[in-house]
């Protein structure tokens, strides 16, 4: 009798049985109630270990939730699961998920020990820095939660946290953080402190429903709470305006510190060291305090041509972006490095061209194959035009 059988995993590979118990309960809900029980079914598959099987007693492969909170904790355990639960696929389980989970709840704890040990001066004014910094991430919130709404009203779970994941880790922890947070032994504003603050406790609450026991412990340290007083009878937090145009320009402005970042890394140039950088195109120059914080530059100059000489140039979008290294690394090594990328990207040109030369290959391989090679070539031959100027460039200096 279907009747005795009741919800469990035998609903995802029975479907008469989960049509029978969706329609009992409907009938109850009409019959006793005089009303539907409920408008939306939301289905999810079943959890599976890393190799695919079942996860069963049986096997042995199904570990202990208790276990697992006591190793990890409960929010680590609940926010790890949920990020890989998309909506109707089964879980694959690995136990890399609960420490994903552990360190995104150490990156939250050490976050708000960052902002509560900020000494504030309340006659400091507020910094352009600062300023830029506020309004982008009161923007990138606001645009967060409406996208966060749109994916609870579609039943995307996993979506929407991971939304807020990548608000609360990228954007909140190593971007704004890093943009606002004051100098060793200096004092903070206090209208940016304000708004930091303001902008934790949305954080908190945005993450609260899977992650209860953090987001309660940290939202009644960041001010005097009443007796009684708890995050969960809270309201969610409602979106702003969203001003695109602060958005774009703050993303540029991480792209372009990002680069700055990765030429020093890549050239052994100490971060105190400050870079000049010359700018072609349609870049947000009031963004240049950010990215000169962010990333210390010396200088920031708009040009209208390409520039030339020893130095690094990449792109940021449509900006070209260029980097004079006159001083800052040595000649006779940049130019070794230089040769053996060189012999490098020749060989692996002559290994593409004698497959696209084989008749046998671009009859039979795939078009999309021989898209892919013709495009290394293309990509291979450009970078070897561009390294072969900034070779010629730093010999004939």
């Amino acid at each position: 009798d279907l009747g005795y059988y009741y919800p469990t995993n035998d609903l995802v590979t029975r479907p008469d049985i989960l049509f029978f118990w969706l329609a009992r309960m409907i009938m109850a809900g009409n019959e006793f109630m005089g009303k539907e029980p409920f408008s939306n079914v939301y289905l999810t598959g079943i959890v599976r270990d890393k190799i695919g099987r079942k996860m069963s007693k049986q096997l042995g492969n199904s570990p202990n939730p208790l276990d697992l909170i006591e190793k990890y904790g409960a929010d680590a355990v609940r926010i790890g699961m949920l990020l890989c639960s998309s909506a109707g696929n089964d879980i694959f389980y690995d136990e890399s998920q609960i420490e994903q989970g552990r360190n995104f709840c150490n990156k939250i704890w050490n976050s708000f020990r960052l902002v509560q040990g900020w000494r504030v001066d309340e006659a400091l004014q507020q910094s352009a820095v600062n300023s830029l910094a506020v309004k982008w991430f009161d923007s990138k919130l606001s645009q967060t939660i409406q996208s966060v709404e749109e994916h609870y009203s579609k039943f995307r779970i996993s979506d929407a946290l991971m939304a807020i994941y990548k608000l609360f880790w990228d954007d909140y922890c190593s971007w704004y953080l890093e943009a606002v947070k004051p100098a060793f032994g200096e004092a903070i504003d206090k209208a940016t402190m304000d708004a930091t603050q303001v902008f934790l406790e949305k954080l908190l609450k945005l993450i609260h429903p899977v992650m209860p026991f953090i987001s309660e412990e940290l939202w009644q340290s960041l001010a005097g709470r009443k007796e009684g007083e708890t995050i969960m009878y809270q309201p969610t937090p409602v979106a702003g305006e969203i001003d695109e145009t602060v958005i774009n320009g703050f993303e540029a402005a991480k792209e372009l510190a990002g680069g700055v970042r990765a030429t020093r890394q890549q050239k052994n140039i100490p971060p105190k060291e400050p870079l000049d950088i010359k700018v072609k195109g349609d870049f947000p120059m009031e963004m240049i305090p950010v990215v000169t914080k962010l990333a210390n530059l010396g200088s920031a100059e708009k040009v209208t041509e390409s520039v030339e000489g020893n130095g690094i140039s990449f792109m940021v979008g449509t900006v070209e972006i260029f980097i004079p290294l006159d001083g800052l690394v040595d000649a006779g090594e940049e130019i070794a490095k230089m040769e053996s990328e060189l012999t490098r990207l020749r060989g692996f040109l002559e290994g593409v061209r004698k497959k696209l030369s084989n008749e046998a290959f671009t009859a039979h391989a795939p078009e999309k194959v021989v898209a892919m090679e013709r495009k290394k070539e293309a990509d291979a031959l450009l970078k070897i035009e561009n390294l072969e100027k900034s070779l010629n460039a730093l010999k004939n200096k």
